[in-house]
């Protein structure tokens, strides 16, 4: 199995992307965090609009520093207590919702003689990470009066656990928690990140809070979608930036069914396979240790993903046009999910070098 990425694809999905925040005043956060910080996807949203980058792991942002990477960088998961020092050091803005954890950040900043910038993030509906709104004024004032931290402003998220869609609706409580926080300290936010890939949806109906300034964008530079509800299927131009080939190694005629008793198999799942007689079936060199199979779309015809195990992608090809044949690479679309295991496992291993094989961008001019 391998993954080839099209660096100027994301660089197209970038440059769409920012023209469509451009005129709203909002700025683009790149996040390379599906990609796992590797530089040339980081390049590549540089190159194509983004203001800056956004990444989740600081073993990520060392990666992007190590290749030359300058970029102002935003560490978007909450920064542990352990890593205030090297959150400090590799980045200039982190978003957190615990006053203690910024008083962690403020003695790193104190101690290395920078200014450490803060978003203060704010629980709009989807339960992962920030304050409720109730709360913001008090976790406000309690990371605004530190030394050596900058309170730049509130952020909000949703989609990303609980599925909650961006609406204008919580994305107004967002805006509206900020400005009341900015009245009660007197004082004025520079930023008000308001969301992520789905938000772009606010921008596409006209129902962006004006307010909002800031969008921290990966799924949508690297999958091509705005949001997983399917309305948009046009708006930007590549969903083929990432492909996932792999080579099979079976091709035979079997029964669609199990045979024998049957219990969990390894990951603890009993398929329910329909009954369909004889079947072709083909086996790929490619399994759950290497991505997250739920999230693969077969490019060619007549492919059906049955399952996997560890090692051993099975699909059903009875109907494959045309016909697959033993030693050949099928592709596949890898939404979000493959996208984010895929590369983690492939930079993570000795042969990321042929795992990952990258389609530069040209040259510029």
């Amino acid at each position: 199995m391998y993954i080839e990425v099209d660096c100027e694809r994301l660089r197209l999905n970038t440059q769409t992307i920012a023209g469509l925040c451009a005129p709203h005043g909002i700025e683009v956060v790149g996040v390379t965090k599906a990609c796992c910080g590797q530089p040339e996807a980081a390049r590549a949203m540089l190159a194509g609009g983004a203001s800056k980058l956004g990444e989740s792991r600081l073993g990520n942002v060392r990666r992007l520093r190590e290749a030359g990477i300058a970029a102002e960088i935003i560490l978007l998961r909450l920064p542990a207590l352990s890593e205030a020092e090297e959150a400090v050091r590799l980045t200039e803005t982190s978003l957190n919702s615990q006053v203690e954890t910024v008083r962690a950040l403020s003695r790193a900043a104190v101690a290395q003689g920078r200014v450490h910038q803060v978003i203060l993030m704010i629980e709009i509906g989807d339960r992962r990470e920030g304050v409720m709104p109730e709360r913001a004024l008090e976790a406000a004032r309690g990371m605004a009066e530190l030394p050596n931290i900058e309170l730049i402003g509130m952020g909000g998220n949703t989609t990303c656990i609980g599925g909650v869609l961006p609406t204008r609706q919580n994305t107004q409580l967002l805006v509206e928690t900020a400005e009341a926080v900015e009245r009660a300290l007197g004082l004025r936010f520079k930023t008000i990140s308001a969301g992520n890939s789905a938000s772009l949806a606010l921008l596409l109906r006209g129902e962006m809070p004006a307010r909002a300034n800031q969008l921290r964008i990966g799924g949508a530079i690297v999958i091509g979608e705005v949001d997983s509800t399917g309305e948009w299927p046009n708006v930007l131009p590549h969903q083929d930036a990432f492909i996932v080939k792999a080579e099979v190694i079976e091709v035979e005629t079997k029964p669609s069914r199990p045979e024998g008793i049957v219990a969990p198999n390894a990951f603890g799942e009993i398929p329910n396979w329909p009954e369909l007689g004889l079947r072709r079936r083909a086996i790929l060199a490619l399994g759950r240790q290497d991505l997250q199979i739920e999230s693969l779309i077969p490019y060619r015809a007549g492919v059906t993903i049955l399952g996997a195990s560890s090692d051993h992608l099975v699909v059903d090809v009875s109907e494959a046009s045309p016909a697959v044949q033993l030693g050949e690479e099928l592709a596949f679309r890898p939404l979000y999910g493959a996208v984010a295991t895929g590369m983690a496992v492939a930079t993570n291993m000795a042969s990321a070098k042929q795992i990952i094989k990258w389609k530069r961008m040209p040259p510029a001019g």
